[in-house]
């Protein structure tokens, strides 16, 4: 949870311009009580969301409606993360953050899918590579226009996390 709250103090609430946003795949870690949590369990030991919903597409919101999208280790979990990136991509306003912490299952410090000790919910083996060919790929077929503002490895006890505050051109 320290990475999250950082995200949020450095991101979001610093300036205040960001107060309209949802926190997706929160699973049992809400990042605020003042951000809407949404996550697809409705199993509460599982998932303390205020929303139970589909987190694939967010058709909930208006498109353009949403100052930011914070999402910590969910998005691995679909086998189409293109897809559902430019779904959650039309949620957001221009000049919007898209906040993203997923597991560095490129540097090998984290099972990849199918590994009998990894995750059996990912779906996709993401990386800074994979994210990276994923928006200039996005980018090149005009579906995207970004600002890559921060993309980091955040190495801790047995694996590393990447996180990227992109924002919408």
């Amino acid at each position: 949870m320290q990475f999250e709250f950082q995200h949020i103090e450095k991101w979001l609430m610093k300036d205040g311009r960001y107060g309209n946003g949802v926190d997706v795949g929160c699973g049992t870690n809400r990042i605020s009580d003042q951000i809407i949590s949404i996550d697809q369990n409705p199993n509460w030991a599982y998932a303390h969301a205020q929303l139970v919903h589909d987190c694939k597409d967010l058709e909930i919101f208006a498109d353009g409606a949403l100052d930011f999208i914070f999402s910590s280790h969910c998005l691995e979990d679909f086998s189409d993360i293109p897809s559902v990136f430019v779904a959650w991509w039309k949620k957001l306003r221009v000049d919007g953050l898209m906040i993203l912490l997923l597991p560095d299952m490129e540097s090998g410090r984290y099972a990849k899918v199918g590994d009998p000790h990894g995750n059996p919910s990912h779906r996709t083996d993401v990386g800074k590579k994979y994210i990276n060919d994923m928006l200039n790929k996005l980018a090149g077929e005009g579906k995207i226009k970004f600002e890559m503002i921060q993309e980091d490895t955040i190495p801790h006890e047995k694996s590393s996390t990447i996180d990227f505050v992109i924002r919408k051109k």
